[in-house]
């Protein structure tokens, strides 16, 4: 049997922490922050999850995509 499909809310937010040559975004699912994305001016973003594990990624969309799949498959 197949498992129905759940409407999610996903919301990316800046953090007061922005400056012209920093960047730190979190990723929030139903009210719930599960990542952060970090880049500075000239290099690769950084994604931090929930449980400190951090990884560089190519572009802030993919940084954004990884943490979206890592939330699906835990929860």
């Amino acid at each position: 049997m197949a498992r129905s499909n759940k409407e999610i809310s996903v919301e990316v937010r800046e953090t007061s922490k922005n400056t012209e040559s920093f960047v730190e975004l979190e990723l929030v699912v139903n009210k719930e922050v599960i990542g952060i994305v970090q880049q500075e001016v000239g290099q690769n973003p950084i994604i931090i999850t929930n449980d400190g594990k951090q990884q560089t990624v190519k572009s802030v969309d993919v940084g954004i995509n990884e943490l979206i799949m890592a939330y699906n498959l835990h929860n």
